[in-house]
């Protein structure tokens, strides 16, 4: 799963498949994410939200990456241990080549 941050106000007609919804604000009408809101998605989710849609309009921020392990618990020395999660950070400008 992938979570991401609501950067514009917008209405999801799939809006059952998100996970984990958080809502920044007092505001919660069914099918309407407001600026802020968090939540988790499928990675064709986020293309969607990120510009594969009709309009071409990015309406989230990706925040956080969890790596999928077919939901398997990972044992490390005996021990079981979470998936890592990964951030991903999309402000940063590309290198510069030497």
């Amino acid at each position: 799963m992938i979570k991401v941050i609501v950067t514009e106000e917008f209405t999801l007609g799939r809006f059952d498949e998100l996970k984990n919804l958080e809502r920044c604000s007092s505001k919660n009408q069914r099918g309407r994410l407001y600026e802020g809101d968090t939540f988790e998605c499928t990675e064709e989710m986020v293309k969607y939200l990120t510009g594969g849609n009709e309009e071409g309009a990015t309406v989230v921020k990706v925040i956080e990456v969890e790596p999928y392990y077919n939901n398997v618990n990972v044992e490390v020395n005996g021990l079981e241990k979470e998936p890592t999660k990964y951030e991903v950070k999309m402000d940063r400008k590309p290198r510069k080549k030497r």
